[in-house]
């Protein structure tokens, strides 16, 4: 088959869309243009095409996990996830993601720690609701056990839960003394500390 015309996108203008034989055949970077020599009059057989195509998926992975990666860090699985519904291939994916393992642009162990940090720092809550949301984002079981135990030792997530207790008592001046306490105990099981802990915090901040 014979490329009758090469055309930019005018949605995307880094993309070009290839006709063989005066019909729409497939859409491509710029880079797969320039680094296959595509011309009009050029013949490609399928063999061809279907390599450039791959090479094309392999580009287009590569950008679109940087942009992603490049706005917060993300766990692997975020970044499957994003591939997958931009409709890259599983093969091309899994290429890409060991491409960005090996130059630490992703990394499950730091993302986890960001991840604690954050929330510890803005949202804080218990280490059970910590190892639920990692897992809810693909990390693994050993990571999320190895970043936690270290980041959040048992004797802090008392003081977490006494922290929180006393923001929200503050926050809550004109509640009768029961309705606060009941509140206090709800409010602190939500964040998913134990009921040992909210026990001994509520009593402790209520006097």
């Amino acid at each position: 088959m014979k490329i009758t015309l090469l055309q930019r996108q005018k949605k995307n203008r880094h993309r070009v869309s290839v006709y063989l034989d005066g019909e729409f055949a497939f859409g491509l970077n710029d880079e797969c243009v320039f680094k296959f020599g595509l011309h009009k009059g050029m013949e490609l057989d399928a063999e061809r095409q279907r390599e450039i195509e791959l090479y094309d998926q392999r580009v287009q992975a590569k950008r679109i996990a940087e942009r992603y990666v490049g706005a917060r860090m993300r766990s692997v699985q975020e970044v499957r996830k994003r591939l997958r519904e931009k409709e890259i291939s599983d093969d091309v994916i899994e290429e890409t993601v060991e491409t960005f393992l090996r130059v630490r642009l992703l990394d499950d162990t730091a993302f986890a720690e960001a991840w604690v940090r954050d929330r510890l720092r803005l949202r804080p809550r218990a280490a059970s609701l910590l190892r639920r949301e990692l897992r809810g984002k693909g990390v693994k079981q050993e990571i999320i056990n190895d970043v936690l135990s270290r980041m959040i030792p048992e004797e802090d997530e008392e003081a977490i839960a006494r922290k929180l207790a006393e923001q929200y008592v503050r926050s809550h001046p004109s509640l009768e003394r029961l309705v606060l306490k009941r509140r206090l105990s709800g409010y602190l099981q939500r964040k998913g500390f134990a009921v040992s802990i909210v026990i001994r915090v509520v009593d402790g901040v209520m006097g």
